[in-house]
């Protein structure tokens, strides 16, 4: 079964008024506040090879432009020696491949969606999706791109999915840079190719400082919080480093 028209237009205007696209294709419950290790241990068991992991990030830019929560999606393919491993291609990184643990830490505090393939890929299908996945490591991420069609030198996340699934001949797609993850996502579920699992909202396990033991001290100490607090919050919204 193909997917012809998986990427989709999007005019900036419509998406300005229309709002987020918060509706669900397919039935999910979501699981609140796991930490990285709960949810790693779920996934452990749960994750097949070629499982995407749609992470609602805090980019604004693609939330607006896609009138969408998710902003990033990563797929996940099993090593014998390594464990799971998360192919992606994330702003400041490029294209790469990282431990589960490490990917689930990137995405806290935020949901993710858990998508698995209806059907799973067989042996010859596998090792030409792990060798599409595997060519494409080093490559610059490039975003621009996506407004106009073209290919270009860098790749985004969406992008990078799209090409590793067309290589397996799963879908086609006229014109891959196009698709977004919400594009991605909507395609695959309405053409039965994957179902959606599980949506789980990650909190971060960080251990609260010791008090400090005078007020200066303290009052140095929870600006130091904050100011790092605002860094990061205004890093991963504006600059869309997740």
């Amino acid at each position: 079964m193909k997917w012809n028209t998986i990427g989709a237009a999007f005019v900036f205007s419509m998406v300005l008024l229309s709002g987020f696209d918060t509706s669900r294709l397919s039935a999910s419950e979501i699981t609140e506040n796991l930490t990285v290790p709960q949810v790693e241990s779920q996934l452990k068991t749960e994750l097949q090879d070629g499982s995407l992991i749609m992470h609602q990030g805090d980019c604004l830019a693609v939330k607006v432009f896609t009138a969408s929560p998710f902003t990033h999606v990563g797929m996940a393919i099993h090593d014998d020696e390594a464990g799971w491993l998360i192919y992606d291609s994330a702003n400041g990184s490029g294209v790469r491949k990282s431990a589960l643990t490490e990917y689930l830490h990137e995405c806290a505090p935020n949901c993710i969606t858990v998508l698995h393939p209806n059907q799973r890929y067989e042996a010859e299908q596998l090792a030409i999706l792990r060798l599409a996945l595997e060519e494409q490591i080093g490559r610059p991420y490039g975003i621009r791109h996506h407004v106009t069609g073209s290919r270009a030198k860098g790749v985004h996340c969406a992008e990078y999915m799209t090409d590793s699934l067309i290589a397996v001949d799963l879908i086609t797609a006229e014109k891959p840079s196009r698709v977004s993850p919400k594009s991605l996502r909507q395609g695959l579920l309405e053409s039965d190719l994957y179902a959606e699992s599980s949506e789980i909202e990650l909190i971060e396990d960080v251990i609260p400082p010791l008090p400090a033991e005078t007020w200066c001290g303290q009052m140095w100490q929870d600006t130091k919080s904050c100011v790092s607090g605002c860094y990061t919050s205004c890093r991963r919204s504006i600059f869309c480093c997740d």
